[in-house]
Parts: structure tokens; C-alpha cells; sequence
């Protein structure tokens, strides 16, 4: 009869810890998942709104008991003409001269979609819509409601403004849309309010809309991939990173109970963005935002409302409460951006607001370090891809940055292959080994590790190299999934590295991705170059060729193309390694038995 072999110690301990490590990774995502925003004060007392005389001033603001408000209530379809506030080349945004904030902006810049034939006039991306716009006063929830200004707002293509009056015209609010000089996509947004009665007001309650966008705005795009990405963002006073609400947060996870605490939440911007593309406002002068509003509400199909399903996220920041006295005005100031999620420009813009792009994501963790070694390769990559002409430019970027950490590794990887061979040469004596003493563990277990002393063999020198280039990999991975600059950036037969490297043909339907299939083959021929000491374990290490195949292949091609460049190199090293190797005398490679 046949007997087992057991494992031995340090394969325990292996197993152990990635059963541990699963387990972990698992509820520390469902903890991610059901947790709070990070700041949550008490409500803002209301002692000084309650109980006043008429005298001591009107109340505005405080919505009464049985009032119905809707967070996701929209605006109404504009009845005049857009006004149009540019930056030549860069930025047109379409601006409600009724008082309904910015209603669409175009990105002069960007693309709305790639084909592999040229287009004459593509069309380009274009945010927002007039049902939730951007950077637009919104009173449902005030006591004083604004009424439609008898003047369309006044200025020109720079900067528009527009004053309205309330019900009983005794509050003035005065509105300015100007672009910011010097940049490409930011704009300087200010509400005066000025008292113009004899009582002090309280006003309370008003909120400043940020926009609704989808987290994605490719239609091929699958739905989970589409959660995961963008989201309503916020950073507030004490917060050293930002805070973000994914679409599954914001449509099945939003109770009211959280919605509440995030109404209660202070903070200095409020972001809503998609994969690529951004609505951000700041609060300016030190002000803060005394809270936040953030859900999913119905998607655009071709630019107009589908009621279907709730495929956008949308956000309202909440004003502070404002008291005037007779005659007095307040100015709120405003600093926003309609544009491209670049790293570059987010980081410059300072406040937390790079940490929407997840670049420092390592494992399900954030750190500033994974932030910056994520930020160094690809501006290595944006310089790598300017010495190319541009329809090849950022491929040869991937390749060029894949090469360079190879060669940065290769001593790492030098000790690792040639543990892994050594540690295959004593394949048989292992076996013998476990064959003598099956009925003894401990004592094989010593007399294995007396081999491998004797052969300056290490069982984790195939691995410890491994593990120091796991950092890089992941920050190679945030820089793939979030990059704009890869987004219609084609390389041979790819038409866009942010997707699948779709052929212009199919299998019976299914879609023929080569960089994927490259990936699983070259995979495929470095396991078996790979020595194994096991021979299970190699037969493991083929079938997970074919598993990551599937796995990888819905992923963007800019990863599929740097895994294969990537394992090309490993197998060009591992073959350089074989002749190096055999060169020596067998005297070098005779195992010695203690």
C-alpha cells in the first residue's frame, strides 16, 4: 500500500497564512464596505433659530415638520438659450441664463468615443445635464425660494453673472461664473447675498449642486466594472485622505440613517466624478461646507433622461448658515474644475483630491508611498511615450517602463531562478528523504534542512525576491486602471489601451483579445522553464495559465500588454540564466549530502 506524503512544516505555515490572509481580505473588505464617513458631529443646534420674537428677525432656511424634500429632486429643462462660457481649445460649458448653473460642459480635448476608422469630426465628451447641473444654487430645502430674475445673466464667453431677489425682495443673491486665468479647466464661482430689509435674517438650508455623472461614460463598459469606478468624493477639516461613495454605495447602501450623518458632515470640497472625468467644487477663504448630499439617480441615454435605472452619481454640498443684519452683505467664493481626471493637475490642485484616482492602492490599503511610486512610473511612461510618434507612443511607454523595472530587478531575479533550479536539483534527495523517515516528521524535517544548509539552499529564496516586486506591480496596476492618458491611446492592433484589445472580428461571438491570449501562452512557457521541486506544483502553475487567461480577459489591454512584455523578459532572463549555468563545471552544481 501506497503511503501519503505529509507536508512538511513550512508548507503548513504556507497554507496557514494564506488561508489567514483570505480570510482577512474578506472581512476587512466587508468592513470597508459598512463603514461610516469619517467625520460625523452632532447637529448643528438650532437654539439660536427657535423661539424668537418677530421682532428679533425673520427665519429662513429651517424647513418645518411635515415639509417633504427630495435630495434627488431635478431641475426644470431651461426655457432661454445656453450662454456659453469658454477656454479656447479646452473648455466649453453651456450656462442657464435663468439661474440654473452650469448645464453641460464639452471637453475641447477629449474624445467621446475611438473608432479604427478616422473620424473628421469626433464627437466629444460632454458632462452634465440640465436635470442636475453644476454650480447652481438650490433652495428646496430653504424657506426663502429665489425667484426667476427678470434679466437673463450679463457678461461674455469669460464670465457671466446674474442677481436674483427673494419672494418678499428682501434678500439679494448675486451670482458670478468667470474663468480662472491660467488654467485650462477651473472656474471662480461667487454668491453675494445682501439683506435689504430692517430685521436680521438666518438664512439656512441652501444647497450648492456638484453635478450627476456616470461612473463610466463607455457604453461597453460591464456593470460591475462600472461600480467600481468614480463615485462622490469629499475631504473635510482633520481628514488626511479623502473619502469616497461608490455606486453601490450610493444606490443600495445609502439608508437614511447615513444619509443623515452625511448631511451633518463638514467639508472643505465635494467631488463627483466618473472613471476619467471630474465635477469638483472648493470652498474658498477657510469657509466649509456644513454638509453633504449623495446618491444615484436616473442615467442619459443619448442626452435624455432614462427613468429605467439610476446610473448616475450625484452630490449637493450644503452652505453654512448665514446671518445678516439690516443692510449687510456676505460673499462666498469658489474655486471649481470641469475636466479630466489627471493626475498632474488634481495633485497641484492640493486638498486630498489625488486620492479620488486611487493611485496609492496597495492590496486594500492606502498609502502615501504605493501614491508616489504610482505618480513616478507613469510620468516615466508619459516621458518614455514622447520619444515615439503618437499612434504607437504609450505602448512603447508600457514596454519601455516593463523593461526598465526588469533590468532594476534582475539581480533579484538572478537569486531567485537560481534557487528555484537548485532547489529542483534536490528534488530526488527530498524524495528519499520522505521516503525514510514518513514515520518520523521531525526528523525528516531536520535532515531536510541539514540539505539544504549543506547545498546554501533557502526554501524562500525562490519567493523573498518576488515579494519585493509585488509593490511595483501594484503600483504598475493603479497606474494602468486609472491613467487618462492611456484612454484612446492605441498601440498596434489596439485601438484603446483603457479597454480590451478587441480584433475587428469574432469567434462565434466571442470577442478576440491577443494580448490576453499572449498572456496566457507566455505564462504558459515560463512555467515551464520554471523549475519546480514538486511536480503537482508545476502541473498547478500550467492550469493557472489557462485561469488567468479568463481572468484577464475583460481587463484593459494596457495590462494585458505589460503582463506579456513582462513574462517575454522573465523567459529571455531565465534562458540567459540556463547558459550562464551551463558554463560552469558540474563541479559547481553537485549536491552534497551531509
Amino acid at each position: 500500500m501506497e503511503n501519503k506524503e505529509s507536508l512538511d512544516p513550512i508548507s503548513i505555515i504556507g497554507v496557514t497564512v494564506c488561508i489567514v490572509a483570505i480570510i482577512f481580505i474578506i472581512w476587512h473588505n466587508s468592513k470597508r464596505n459598512m463603514s461610516q464617513p469619517a467625520s460625523m458631529p452632532a447637529p448643528i443646534s438650532s437654539e439660536e433659530t427657535q423661539g424668537q420674537a418677530p421682532g428679533d428677525g425673520a427665519v429662513f432656511g429651517v424647513v418645518p415638520s411635515g415639509v417633504y424634500y427630495d435630495p434627488k429632486q431635478p431641475f426644470k429643462m431651461p426655457l432661454d438659450t445656453p450662454l456659453e462660457l469658454t477656454i479656447p481649445e479646452y473648455l466649453q460649458a453651456k450656462l442657464d441664463p435663468q439661474g440654473g448653473g452650469i448645464i453641460a460642459a464639452k471637453l475641447e480635448q477629449h474624445n467621446l468615443s475611438k473608432t479604427r476608422q478616422e473620424q473628421e469630426q469626433p464627437a466629444k465628451v460632454v458632462l452634465g445635464h440640465y436635470d442636475y447641473p453644476f454650480l447652481a444654487l438650490n433652495d428646496s430645502a430653504a424657506n426663502i425660494k429665489l425667484d426667476v430674475p427678470e434679466l437673463s445673466a450679463v457678461g461674455d464667453s469669460n464670465g457671466y453673472s446674474l442677481s436674483r431677489l427673494s419672494k418678499e425682495q428682501n434678500l439679494e443673491i448675486t451670482e458670478s461664473w468667470q474663468t480662472k486665468e491660467g488654467s485650462e479647466y477651473e472656474i471662480n464661482y461667487v454668491v453675494t447675498l445682501r439683506n435689504l430689509s430692517s430685521d436680521r435674517l438666518i438664512l439656512d438650508g441652501l444647497r450648492l449642486e456638484s453635478g450627476a455623472l456616470p461612473p463610466s461614460l463607455s457604453s461597453k463598459r460591464k456593470t460591475k466594472m462600472n461600480e467600481s469606478s468614480g463615485g462622490v468624493s469629499y475631504s473635510g477639516p482633520g481628514m488626511r485622505r479623502a473619502k469616497t461613495f461608490k455606486m453601490r454605495d450610493v444606490s443600495r447602501k445609502m439608508t437614511p440613517e447615513r444619509q443623515s450623518q452625511l448631511m451633518q458632515t463638514p467639508a472643505n470640497w465635494l467631488a463627483v466624478h466618473s472613471k476619467y472625468f471630474l465635477f469638483y467644487v472648493r470652498f474658498n477663504q477657510g469657509g466649509q461646507f456644513t454638509g453633504l448630499e449623495a446618491n444615484a439617480v436616473t442615467g442619459l441615454a443619448n442626452g435624455i433622461v432614462n427613468s429605467n435605472e439610476p446610473d448616475r452619481l450625484h452630490g449637493r454640498a450644503i452652505l453654512p448658515t448665514l446671518r445678516l443684519e439690516p443692510g449687510e452683505q456676505q460673499r462666498w467664493e469658489f474655486t471649481a474644475y470641469v475636466g479630466p481626471k489627471d493626475i498632474r493637475r488634481l495633485h497641484a490642485i492640493g486638498g486630498n483630491l489625488e486620492n479620488i484616482m486611487e493611485m496609492d492602492r496597495f492590496f486594500f490599503w492606502n498609502a502615501a508611498w504605493m501614491g508616489w511610486l504610482s505618480r513616478l512610473l507613469l510620468a516615466a511612461m508619459v516621458w518614455i511615450s514622447n520619444l515615439f510618434p503618437a499612434s504607437i507612443g504609450y505602448g512603447m511607454g508600457i514596454v519601455g517602463i516593463t523593461l526598465i523595472v526588469k533590468t532594476l530587478f534582475w539581480p533579484l531575479n538572478y537569486r531567485s531562478t537560481v534557487s528555484m533550479r537548485k532547489m529542483s536539483a534536490l528534488s530526488p534527495e527530498l524524495k528519499k528523504l520522505r521516503e525514510r523517515y514518513k514515520d518520523d516528521p521531525q526528523k525528516m524535517y531536520r535532515k531536510q534542512q541539514e540539505l539544504f544548509k549543506a547545498n546554501n539552499v533557502s526554501q524562500l529564496g525562490g519567493c523573498l525576491p518576488m515579494l519585493f516586486q509585488i509593490p511595483v506591480f501594484f503600483a504598475l496596476f493603479n497606474t494602468f486602471r486609472n491613467a487618462i492618458e492611456l484612454r484612446q491611446a492605441g498601440f498596434l492592433w489596439a485601438v484603446d489601451l483603457s479597454m480590451p484589445d478587441d480584433l475587428f472580428f469574432s469567434l462565434a461571438g466571442l470577442p478576440i483579445r491577443p494580448f490576453a491570449l499572449l498572456m496566457g501562452a507566455t505564462m504558459y512557457l515560463q512555467q515551464k522553464l520554471t523549475p519546480a521541486a514538486d511536480p503537482n506544483q508545476a502541473k498547478m502553475m500550467s492550469t493557472m495559465s489557462i485561469v488567468f487567461i479568463f481572468m484577464f480577459y475583460g481587463m484593459p489591454s494596457a495590462l494585458t500588454l505589460y503582463m506579456s512584455v513582462n513574462q517575454l523578459l522573465s523567459i529571455a532572463q531565465m534562458l540567459f540564466i540556463r547558459h550562464l549555468e551551463a558554463r560552469k563545471g558540474k563541479a559547481d552544481h553537485a549536491i552534497i549530502t551531509p
